[in-house]
């Protein structure tokens, strides 16, 4: 699909998903210390962190109720006001508890839009230009985490974390007017929506095989990033290797650069070859570089680990939502992307606890060495999928 099939308000909602984005890179990958800077230990700090997490899950699925019933405009909306909320309640919290409370508002904002948003860009397109146009929007989405990941550490330093969470709410409230725009809203309400779902869609989700693997392999891979790219990586590089903030920040930086390019090359040529063997090679290759962080200890081989794990977990990323909504048919897209979220959801949740408690007990070593073998257990799956080409007719709108 050519960038001329791009509409005005299509680009609009891809600012808007950077903006979002970039409000959470800016403090995302220095979280878990200011978790520790407040109070937070162990256990609190994986809580902290699996907030976010825990809230989304909790409106993943009801998000695909309301946008086939009430349309798109109105969740993305409110989901971008709660999450400006809880970006500026973070900069206020004293104590885990409060930060607890005020990453949960995020998680309740972030299916609202993102899920949504999703969900309308799948049918905006056809099905032979779907990858390439959910690989555009969530690459243009995390570019906003190249951004913000790099200049983190540097931003943190210089303004402090108060500082830092000020800047992020404020990049929520230009969102939030992005979105107004009376173009954008108009076109937003106007484009049709499946019929309205029931609850008895949801159930129908999991007894498809190749939805399920789909969810398996994404939930695996949450958990490794979230629990140790996102948690622990940062604790070990600061306590254990030594490294400052702006270090940790060029090699988060890394990562997404690594990830963003893989977004817009893997939706391309998953639209060419299908969605399973992008999702294989994802997973395949994400096991294999997560062995390498047990010996690499300087910035520049760190830079290059973890910008060859961007590509690898990009590829999971970009294929699994298209791979999820194409394994059912048109009138369940809202459901399968709820469903799709929900177990990345999880993953969030329960990578932060898992990795932080093996790293505490056992090493960060043994972090690295964990996520690589259940990897591995995932990709077993993932060979039954069902494939969802572009030549599949049965799939076309």
């Amino acid at each position: 699909m050519s960038k001329k099939s791009y509409s005005t308000s299509y680009l609009i909602l891809c600012a808007v998903a950077l903006l979002a984005m970039l409000s959470t890179s800016l403090i995302g990958p220095l979280l878990s210390i200011f978790a520790k800077s407040i109070g937070a230990t162990g256990m609190m700090i994986g809580l902290s962190i699996a907030a976010y997490g825990i809230a989304k899950v909790l409106l993943e699925i009801p998000s695909g109720f309301l946008s086939s019933r009430w349309g798109y405009f109105w969740p993305m909306f409110l989901g971008l006001i709660l999450t400006t909320v809880g970006t500026f309640y973070i900069a206020f919290a004293t104590d885990p508890l409060q930060l607890i409370i005020a990453r949960g508002l995020q998680g309740f904002g972030s299916p609202l839009f993102f899920a949504v948003s999703m969900t309308l860009i799948l049918n905006m397109f056809p099905i032979e230009g779907r990858g390439s146009a959910m690989g555009v929007f969530q690459g243009i989405e995390f570019g906003g985490s190249i951004l913000g990941a790099t200049a983190s550490g540097f931003l943190i330093t210089e303004l402090g974390f108060f500082g830092g969470f000020i800047l992020s709410a404020i990049l929520c409230v230009i969102a939030v007017a992005l979105i107004l725009i009376p173009r954008v809203k108009r076109d937003t309400i106007n484009t049709p929506k499946s019929r309205p779902m029931k609850l008895s869609d949801f159930p129908l989700m999991f007894r498809n095989k190749t939805l399920i693997v789909v969810c398996l392999a994404t939930f695996v891979s949450f958990v490794v990033s979230s629990g140790v790219i996102s948690t622990t990586y940062p604790l070990y590089a600061n306590g254990v290797l030594k490294m400052s903030f702006t270090d940790i920040g060029l090699i988060m930086g890394a990562n997404s650069i690594g990830y963003v390019l893989a977004i817009f090359m893997m939706g391309m040529i998953s639209d060419r070859i299908g969605r399973k063997p992008v999702l294989m090679f994802g997973i395949a290759s994400t096991a294999l570089m997560m062995v390498p962080l047990v010996f690499v200890s300087g910035l520049l081989p760190s830079l290059v680990v973890f910008f060859l794990l961007g590509i690898t977990t990009g590829a999971v990323w970009i294929v699994g939502p298209v791979f999820s909504a194409e394994a059912v048919g048109v009138e369940s897209r809202g459901a399968a992307i709820g469903t799709y979220r929900t177990f990345f959801d999880l993953g969030s949740i329960f990578g932060p606890i898992i990795m932080i408690w093996v790293q505490e007990t056992r090493g960060a070593s043994w972090t690295f060495y964990l996520s690589s073998i259940i990897l591995v257990i995932a990709l077993i799956p993932s060979i039954m999928a069902g494939e969802t080409k572009p030549s599949v007719k049965k799939l076309e709108n």
